[in-house]
């Protein structure tokens, strides 16, 4: 005969059984961490335009809906990241112009985190008839990291389009600057997982305010050290200053009157040379003769957005107007001793060349002011020209004043014989004209359009 106490042993029994079997069912159906079995079988996904075949676990939505242009991390669902590479891709192809028909399959494999700082990889596959791209991703990967490896093998693919046997080299600058610059301007609403919210901003006012807040905050790097980084400089806290830095030369590259185009023609041609820097010149030949000049130009760039505000920059228009002024000196000139003197003006090199330096002085010192100044404001296609003017008047003030009393007064000549850094500050403001004259041509239509 069954006791009562023996009865609750054999209930308690049979509850643990039957919630034994309810848990066998579950994980049978959704297996563990609650994703349904089917989630755990691999899917392949095919991208719209034939490019990129991604092969993973799928994701489900997340706990909470959330921003994904605020998260750090990313759980890469392959539908969706098939959908994030086109459009990454299209993205590219439209800020720099590119070819749409791809000719290099693209193919992603998404793999579980098993250990710190999972690798992310590329790898370029020669055939007979071309290339091919294997990618290796971690399932959950930091944002900027997915955006790096999908331009680096999006660029990888269009410079080898033409590569026999050698693989192009990309500069270390452009996937970085590159990146950076989309996330700023193209890719500010991409969606990179599945069910979540997307913070819209309908006005971009400033791509450059990361950059310009933290080179305000640190020094620039060298055109050596970006066209060269070391692995401390990519990695650590230099990857930020490094990824700015990047992103103000690709930036202001693209600004340039015919970058986009130059830009292009620099990644369809990189695997005709042995290294990035000699297509780098061919492509922006009308711009940059040798490196020393693209140097020049960058350091200008770093320090002028580093003490710039974008908002109080004058429109093209207005600096040539501000620019044209600074450069000619007003004087009063009597045509007839008689009458009474009109108003007008005189170059630089007739001041220089005329004038005696204790009356230039004066003049030419105030003019550098104001140089000084056009610089903080001045359009970005003429801070360069600007900053070249002050040079080579603040080198002959110096240079004059240090020859002072060198030169002993003499009764004018017939045709005066000018001292040697006299000569050569003509000439270098004759070239200055002659540069400033064609770069008028050339911002015209644009100047008008800004």
């Amino acid at each position: 005969m069954e006791t009562k106490s023996q009865r609750g042993v054999s209930a308690e029994v049979g509850d643990a059984t039957a919630l034994t079997w309810r848990l066998l069912v579950v994980c049978l159906l959704f297996g563990p961490g609650g994703r349904p079995a089917s989630a755990l079988e691999p899917i392949t996904v095919r991208s719209q335009s034939g490019q990129f075949i991604v092969r993973g676990l799928p994701m489900g939505a997340p706990v909470t809906g959330y921003s994904t242009s605020a998260v750090q991390y990313l759980r890469l669902d392959p539908a969706l990241t098939a959908v994030s590479l086109e459009r990454i891709r299209q993205a590219i192809f439209s800020d720099v112009g590119l070819d749409d028909k791809w000719r290099g399959l693209v193919t992603v494999t998404t793999s579980p985190v098993e250990e710190d700082n999972p690798v992310a990889q590329v790898i370029s596959v020669h055939y007979a008839d071309g290339w091919s791209y294997r990618v290796s991703l971690p399932e959950r990967i930091d944002k900027d990291r997915f955006i790096k490896v999908a331009v680096q093998v999006i660029l990888l693919e269009v410079a080898n389009r033409t590569a026999m046997t050698r693989e192009a080299e990309l500069p270390p600058w452009l996937v970085e600057g590159l990146s950076a610059e989309l996330q700023q301007t193209s890719l500010t609403t991409l969606a990179l997982e599945p069910e979540t919210q997307v913070a819209r901003r309908e006005h971009q006012i400033d791509p450059m305010r990361a950059a310009r807040e933290l080179l305000r905050q640190r020094p620039a790097l060298k055109f050596d050290e970006l066209s060269l980084p070391s692995q401390e400089l990519l990695s650590g806290e230099n990857a930020p200053l490094y990824q700015a830095c990047a992103q103000v030369f690709v930036h202001d590259l693209l600004r340039l009157r015919n970058g986009r185009d130059c830009l292009r023609e620099l990644i369809v041609h990189l695997s005709e040379d042995f290294n990035w820097q000699t297509t780098f010149l061919r492509a922006f030949s009308s711009y940059f003769e040798r490196l020393i000049e693209v140097d020049k130009w960058y350091a200008l760039r770093v320090a002028n957005l580093g003490g710039r505000d974008p908002m109080s920059v004058w429109p093209l228009t207005t600096t040539w107007k501000q620019l044209d002024d600074i450069l000619a000196t007003p004087v009063q000139v009597r045509l007839q001793a008689a009458e009474l003197p009109i108003n007008t003006t005189v170059t630089l090199q007739r001041v220089i060349a005329e004038w005696e330096f204790a009356r230039q002085q004066p003049v030419l010192l105030q003019k550098i002011s104001r140089l000084k100044a056009l610089q903080l404001r001045a359009a970005a296609e003429l801070v360069e020209l600007v900053d070249d003017y002050r040079r080579v008047i603040q080198s002959y003030v110096n240079g004059s004043q240090a020859k002072a009393g060198t030169f002993p007064q003499a009764k004018p000549a017939a045709t005066p014989r000018l001292p040697p850094h006299v000569k050569t500050a003509l000439q270098q403001l004759d070239d200055l004209d002659t540069r400033r004259e064609t770069l008028r041509q050339r911002t015209l239509a644009v100047g008008s359009a800004r």
